[in-house]
């Protein structure tokens, strides 16, 4: 392979940074421009000011909430209020209305102290009466008693309760009496002034399209006439204050952003109060704030224009340059994934992707001379272990076969040897055929029955056989040649004793659906002789898995490992003890698919 940097006149690498040069160039110069014009600056300082404003006013609102929490706790001692809820029995008529009226200036007093308070009122369940800075006396009603016992067993977030339109500052005494569900002594109530705190929010965005509002998760006070502005800006804000109530933050600084909402941008600032649990949002149109700078405006849609083009131009051209001769590479190594190895690619250029495509081909050579000699390698190795089984044809089973012929002719007993000559040669033809590799199911199944009519005249009938009849799905199902004949001798030569009566072999079929989702067909060869003892059986094992070495290779094991080295890890031998005596050897064949729907359909149409 040739060396590409010697001869490369121009990389991608080269192209790539003059390309990029040209684009950056003209948008970094107007870019300084504009930055020199002071937009940025601008922006920092609006998002400063309302900063201040806004952690100014949370400042303000926590003071003085925190101030109206602590009156409320004062009140709480207050010797009025205290006889009219404990020690009401014992006053007479005059001294009840006496005590109202101290306790309603009080109120009033409270009220006055603040802007923020709209009305301070006490409920009184033990004399049924409501004081309120409107009303001097009011009866309690019990729909409203029942209502404060409600709130004040329901959960809430943050100090304030919420009521309709109305957003209040609420304690209860005892607090124990209404955790045990029982009528509190008093509650005393201060409702906020909605209006006030809107007319203060006002203050902090002058123009008619920003705002500002107070957002709990449940409730809002919001001042601005853009609500849809608002409710775009307010959804995530809701969220967050609920992560942050979950999280315990005790300290949470101001976040300042730039949200585009239909083509319009906002500055917003907002600030969590952990104190209060309540977020404190302003924002303004960006337009509004900016508007000295919107003579540069065409200047940026010159810059965008030229941005556009630019880019169009360049991606053009980096299709030319990269991403073509990329999906070239791509589609190559699709075909080689599909198993298609007669791929070259040819590139005209001298850049990194001629020693690209130069490599694939290489890639491509070498997978086509590895691929045939491990395919060459696997058909020797199945060729030569088919060689090895036939050649393992045991000759003391030709030469008694012979001598029982020649004995049975001796006497004259024509019909069996007619028969028994017919099953040797059906046999003989079988193993030493050369040609086939595969043969249906069928036919293996018609050499391993002239076998056992074999064993069977051998043995004069002292060793019985039966085969289950074959699914016709199964019947042409390929399989490898000369695989249960070493199963069945097995069975005959090993796996009786003399004393055995009604010695009997048999093989049956069997099907198991995988985890996988594969269906094995099991061939079983099941005899009623001596079996296997446990050491026998766990030497097996792990010869069949694997993990044993065996000191010589059997005809079982050459079956196990032809299968495997076909199939693969599912198929293979299975040898396993006979509960009732005796042994199962099965062939385990995984089917394909067109099998599977084959027998599926012939199962539908029975």
């Amino acid at each position: 392979m040739r060396n590409g940097w010697g001869n490369r006149r121009f990389s991608i690498l080269s192209k790539l940074i003059v390309t990029f040069l040209i684009v950056i160039s003209p948008m970094y110069v107007v870019g300084t421009r504009i930055n020199d014009w002071g937009s940025t600056l601008v922006r920092q300082e609006i998002f400063k000011s309302l900063q201040f404003q806004l952690l100014f006013y949370r400042t303000s609102l926590e003071n003085e909430v925190d101030r109206l929490l602590r009156l409320q706790r004062e009140y709480v001692n207050d010797e009025d209020l205290e006889s009219l809820s404990i020690t009401s029995e014992s006053l007479t008529d005059y001294q009840k209305l006496t005590a109202i009226k101290r306790f309603q200036a009080r109120l009033n007093m409270m009220k006055q102290s603040s802007l923020y308070v709209a009305r301070a009122s006490a409920y009184i369940p033990p004399i049924g009466r409501t004081i309120s800075t409107d009303e001097l006396s009011g009866n309690l009603l019990a729909d409203k008693l029942s209502q404060l016992k409600k709130d004040a067993a329901a959960p809430h977030r943050g100090l304030f309760y919420h009521e309709g339109e109305k957003v209040l500052l609420r304690e209860y005494y005892p607090t124990t009496q209404v955790a045990e569900g029982r009528d509190p002594m008093f509650v005393l109530e201060l409702e906020l002034s909605i209006p006030k705190i809107k007319q203060y929010l006002s203050q902090m965005s002058d123009s008619k399209l920003g705002g500002a509002a107070v957002i709990h998760p449940d409730w809002a006070i919001v001042s601005t006439s853009n609500e849809e502005a608002y409710a775009s800006i307010s959804s995530p804000l809701r969220e967050q204050a609920l992560q942050l109530e979950k999280a315990g933050t005790t300290d949470a600084p101001a976040e300042m952003r730039t949200v585009s909402i239909e083509k319009q941008r906002f500055l917003t600032v907002s600030a969590y109060s952990p104190a209060l649990g309540v977020t404190l949002l302003a924002f303004v149109p960006e337009n509004a704030v900016m508007g000295a700078l919107d003579r540069y405006r065409l200047y940026m849609w010159l810059i965008t224009l030229v941005g556009i083009v630019v880019v169009v131009l360049f991606s053009l051209y980096m299709y030319r340059l990269i991403h073509r001769p990329l999906q070239k590479l791509i589609r190559a190594f699709r075909k080689v994934e599909s198993g298609d190895l007669q791929v070259a690619l040819a590139y005209k250029s001298s850049d990194e992707f001629h020693d690209l495509y130069e490599q694939f081909n290489y890639m491509v050579t070498h997978l086509n001379k590895l691929v045939f000699e491990v395919y060459e390698q696997k058909i020797r190795v199945q060729q030569s272990e088919l060689k090895q089984l036939q050649s393992q044809i045991n000759p003391h089973f030709l030469y008694n076969s012979f001598y029982l012929l020649y004995r049975m002719t001796k006497a004259h007993d024509f019909d069996n040897s007619t028969r028994f000559s017919k099953y040797l040669g059906d046999y003989f033809q079988y193993v030493t055929r050369n040609g086939v590799e595969e043969v249906p199911l069928e036919l293996e199944l018609q050499h391993v029955r002239a076998l056992c009519e074999i064993q069977t005249i051998r043995f004069s009938g002292h060793i019985t056989f039966s085969i289950d009849q074959v699914e016709e799905a199964f019947k042409t199902f390929m399989v490898p040649r000369l695989i249960l004949q070493p199963i069945v001798e097995n069975a005959y030569q090993h796996g009786f004793e003399f004393e055995h009566e009604n010695r009997h072999v048999k093989i049956r079929f069997t099907t198991v659906t995988h985890d996988s989702g594969s269906v094995l067909l099991f061939v079983s060869v099941e005899d009623n002789g001596k079996g296997m003892t446990a050491d026998e059986l766990e030497h097996w094992q792990g010869w069949l898995n694997g993990k044993d070495q065996p000191t010589e290779i059997t005809g079982v094991l050459n079956v196990h490992r032809r299968l495997r080295l076909k199939y693969g890890d599912l198929a293979g031998v299975r040898i396993a003890s006979r509960p009732s005596g005796g042994l199962s050897v099965s062939i385990v064949l995984p089917l394909p698919a067109s099998t599977q729907e084959e027998r599926e359909g012939g199962l539908t149409n029975d």
